[in-house]
């Protein structure tokens, strides 16, 4: 599965980059609207972590908006973050601590055999609505 990590550099996503390549996943990197524009272009994401908020009226919104996608964003509190989900919106707003957060991902590639699979953790579902059998999970 391609993952699209946008951020001010790679170098901050070193941590969840390595957690998603040991799950099979590709990670791309984008840190400017030009370069998230090439890549929409060039890959298909199925899976995209943002740094910045990707909410309705932001201009991320607009460039991540795909029935197939799933974008989270991260937005920073003290010494750790909250990750936030964008895409498929849900009419109640959660906040994720880091570690259900990397639950949800976990659950996320340990069902991608799965068609439709729920996950509720804290009041959050996020909904696998389509196989991810589609999808190469492993790396060329």
């Amino acid at each position: 599965m391609n993952v699209l990590l946008i951020g001010d550099g790679q170098r901050a996503w070193w941590h969840l980059a390595m957690h998603l390549e040991q799950r099979g996943c590709k990670c791309w990197f984008a840190s400017t609207i030009d370069e998230l524009r090439v890549l929409l272009k060039q890959q298909s994401f199925r899976l995209v972590l943002s740094a910045h908020p990707v909410t309705d009226r932001g201009p991320l919104m607009d460039l991540l908006q795909d029935p197939e996608r799933y974008v989270f964003y991260s937005f920073p509190v003290e010494n750790s973050c909250l990750w936030f989900q964008a895409i498929p919106s849900s009419s109640m707003v959660s906040a994720l601590r880091p570690a259900t957060f990397m639950s949800i991902l976990d659950s996320l590639f340990a069902s991608r055999e799965d068609s439709n699979v729920c996950h509720s953790q804290v009041g959050v579902t996020v909904k696998i609505q389509t196989s991810l059998r589609q999808f190469d999970c492993c790396r060329p």
